[in-house]
C-alpha cells in the first residue's frame, strides 16, 4: 500500500507544507472556524454507494472494450465508442463543481433520513441494480454481438444504451441521497452550481485538447535533447523519425510519454493548488506567472533528465540508467522545481504580501508541530527517491527508509505523547475490510515486484533474510505510522484550520475527508482507486473516536495481510 508513486508524488507536498507552516501565524490564525461536529454514522449509507458505484464501474470497465467501435463509420457506434470520455467528463463536472460549490452543497444535505428509515433506500437500490441489469445486457449486445451489428449499431439500442445508463446513474444518486434532498442541495448551490459544472466541461477538454498534443511536444523536446547531447559528445545518434536519440553506445527513444507533459501537468496541479491554499498570502495577479515558468522550467529540466540518462548509460551504466535513474530522476526533478518555487515565494518580496500583523509572543509553535508530523514522512520520501535513482531495479538500500524515518520519529517522540494511543478492535476490523477492497480492486497484470524471488535467491541468505526482515518492518510498522501521521494527523486537519494541531482529530468535514482521501489515493500511482477508498477507510477510523492510533492499527493490519497473503500466494506484486 506503500507505492513508488506514493513516494515521488507526495514528497512534493510534504515539503511545501513544511516550508510553509514554517513562517510565523498571525495571532488570528488560530481563530479559523471549524465544522461542527457531526455523527459519522449517518454518512455511512452515502460512503457503501459510492463504493457500490466505484465497483460497478470497475466491472463494465474490464469487462467490455469500447474501442473496437472505434474504426466504424457509424456516428451511433462512435458515440458509444465515447462512453469513456463520458466518465471523464462527469468526473471533472464532479469535481470542479465540489471545489466551486462544496460548502452551500454540504450545508444542504447536513441532515440525512434517519439510518432507521431505509424504505426509499431499498426501494432505489433495487431500480438501480435492475436498471444495471438491464444496461449491461444492452452493452453486451452492443459491443459482443456480431460484427455487422458492432459496425453498425442500431438506432433503437443506441438510444436504449444511453436511456438506461442516465437511469442507472440517476437511481444511484437515489440511493445516496433522496430526490428532495438533492433538489435542496441543488437550490442551496445556485448559480455556482452551473458555474461548476461549465468549468468542469472546460477542464475536461483542455485536457481532451492536450492529449493531442503529446506527440508534437516529444519533437520539441527530441530537438532540445539532440542539440544538448552534440555540446558534450563529437558522435551522436539522431534518427527523428523514430524519435531515437543517444550515442553509438546507448540510445534511447523520446516516447510521447517521456516529453514532458506529465511533468508539466503534475507542475501547474500542484502549484495552482499550492496558489489556492495560500491566496490570502501571495500577491496577485502577480502569483500567476508562477504557472508559465514553472511549466517551462520542468520541460527544461525534463530535457536535461534525458540527457543525463544517455550519459549514464553511455558511461557503462547500462543497468542504472534504465533501471532506477530512468523511474527516479523524473520524480526528483519534479519535487526540486515544484519545492523550489513554493521556497522562491517564502522568501518574500515580489509574489508575497507584506506582513502586518504583529507577532503574538503567545502563539503555538504550529512550525514545531507541523514537522513532528511531516517529518518522518519526508524523510522516508527522500530517502527513498535517492536510493531508488541509484538502484538498477531492486532497491536494496530499501533498509535506509526505515533508518530515516525512525530517527526522526525518535527525534521528534515528545511531540506524539499528546497523542491517544490505544488498542482498538473495531480499527482491526477496519483494516480487514479494506484489505479485502484492496485485494478486489488490484490490476491482474504483474508489477516489478514480482522480481523479487529472483532477487533475493541471487545472493546469500545472510543478506537476504535480514532485508526481507526489515522490509516487513517498514512494511507494517513504520509505514503505517508516518503515514497516519502525515496524512491523518496533519493533512486532514490542515484543510480545516492554519493552526490544525488545535483542532480535534474527531472533528469531521467532508472537504477534509474528501480532498485528504483523493489526494492519498492519486499519490498511489496506478493503484488510485484502492488508495482513494484506503483513505477514506483509515479517515472514519479517526473519526469514530478521534485517536490516530486507530488509523494506525487499521493501517498496519490492511499492510500486514496484504504482506501474508503475498507470501501465501506468490503474487509479490501485491506487497508494493
Amino acid at each position: 500500500m506503500f507505492s513508488a508513486s506514493f513516494w515521488r508524488h507526495s514528497s512534493c507536498l510534504v515539503g511545501s507544507f513544511a516550508l510553509v507552516e514554517r513562517r510565523r501565524l498571525s495571532p488570528d490564525a488560530g481563530r479559523e472556524r471549524v465544522s461542527p461536529a457531526i455523527d459519522v454514522g449517518q454518512f455511512l449509507p452515502a460512503v457503501s454507494a459510492l463504493v457500490l458505484l466505484t465497483v460497478e464501474l470497475l466491472y463494465l470497465t474490464f469487462r467490455f472494450d469500447t474501442q473496437v467501435l472505434y474504426a466504424s463509420p457509424s456516428v451511433y457506434a462512435q458515440f458509444i465508442g465515447w462512453a469513456p470520455q463520458y466518465l471523464r467528463l462527469v468526473s471533472s463536472m464532479a469535481v470542479v463543481v465540489l471545489l466551486v460549490a462544496g460548502r452551500d452543497l454540504l450545508r444542504s444535505v447536513t441532515h440525512f433520513p434517519p439510518a432507521a428509515a431505509v424504505g426509499w433506500r431499498l426501494r432505489a437500490l433495487v431500480a438501480h441494480a435492475c436498471l444495471l441489469v438491464v444496461f449491461s445486457t444492452i452493452t453486451a449486445r452492443l459491443l459482443e454481438g456480431d460484427p455487422e451489428s458492432l459496425r453498425h449499431p442500431a438506432l433503437s439500442l443506441t438510444v436504449a444504451w444511453l436511456l438506461t445508463g442516465v437511469a442507472t446513474l440517476v437511481a444511484w444518486g437515489l440511493v445516496v441521497l433522496p430526490a428532495r434532498t438533492w433538489m435542496r442541495a441543488a437550490a442551496g448551490a445556485g448559480w455556482k452550481l452551473g458555474w461548476g459544472a461549465l468549468g468542469g466541461v472546460v477542464v475536461w477538454y483542455v485536457g481532451f485538447l492536450s492529449e493531442q498534443l503529446w506527440v508534437s511536444l516529444a519533437r520539441y523536446t527530441f530537438a532540445v535533447v539532440a542539440w544538448m547531447l552534440r555540446l558534450i559528445y563529437p558522435t551522436t545518434v539522431s534518427d527523428a523519425s523514430r524519435l531515437l536519440i543517444g550515442t553509438p553506445a546507448f540510445k534511447v527513444t523520446i516516447a510521447p510519454a517521456c516529453s514532458g507533459y506529465e511533468g508539466v501537468g503534475l507542475v501547474l496541479g500542484f502549484l495552482s493548488i499550492y496558489l489556492w491554499l495560500f491566496r490570502k498570502e501571495l500577491r496577485f495577479p502577480a502569483a500567476l506567472v508562477l504557472l508559465p515558468l514553472g511549466a517551462f522550467t520542468i520541460w527544461i529540466v525534463n530535457a536535461i533528465r534525458i540527457v543525463a540518462l544517455v550519459m549514464i548509460g553511455t558511461a557503462g551504466w547500462k543497468a542504472v540508467a534504465s533501471g532506477g535513474f530512468h523511474s527516479q530522476a523524473g520524480w526528483l526533478a519534479f519535487n526540486a522545481v515544484s519545492l523550489g518555487f513554493v521556497g522562491l515565494t517564502m522568501r518574500g518580496g515580489y509574489f508575497q504580501k507584506a506582513r502586518t500583523a504583529p507577532v503574538d509572543a503567545g502563539e503555538p509553535d504550529t512550525a514545531a508541530a507541523t514537522t513532528a508530523y511531516l517529518g518522518p514522512f519526508a524523510a522516508i520520501t527522500a530517502t527513498a527517491m535517492l536510493t531508488g535513482a541509484v538502484s538498477a531495479g531492486f532497491d536494496w538500500l530499501y533498509p535506509l527508509r526505515v533508518l530515516a524515518a525512525a530517527a526522526v520519529l525518535w527525534t521528534f517522540r515528545r511531540s506524539y505523547a499528546g497523542l491517544t494511543w490505544s488498542w482498538s478492535w473495531p480499527a482491526c476490523a477496519i483494516g480487514v475490510a479494506t484489505f479485502v477492497i484492496w485485494l478486489a480492486l488490484l490490476p491482474s497484470t504483474a508489477s516489478a515486484k514480482d522480481l523479487w524471488p529472483a532477487a533475493l535467491s541471487s545472493v546469500p541468505l545472510h543478506w537476504a533474510a535480514p532485508w526481507l526482515a526489515v522490509r516487513a518492518i517498514g512494511y507494517v510498522f513504520v509505514v503505517p505510522i508516518v503515514e497516519e501521521l502525515a496524512f491523518r494527523g496533519f493533512l486532514i486537519r490542515r484543510f480545516g484550520g492554519a493552526d490544525f494541531d488545535a483542532l480535534p482529530l474527531g472533528r469531521f468535514s467532508w472537504p477534509a475527508l474528501l480532498l485528504s482521501s483523493l489526494l492519498f489515493g492519486a499519490l498511489h500511482g496506478r493503484l488510485w482507486l484502492a488508495g482513494t477508498v484506503a483513505g477514506i477507510a483509515f479517515a472514519l477510523a479517526v473519526y469514530r473516536r478521534g485517536a490516530l492510533s486507530d488509523a494506525v492499527q487499521a493501517h498496519a493490519t490492511t499492510n500486514g495481510l496484504l504482506m501474508v497473503y503475498a507470501i501465501a500466494t506468490g503474487r509479490w506484486s501485491v506487497w508494493s
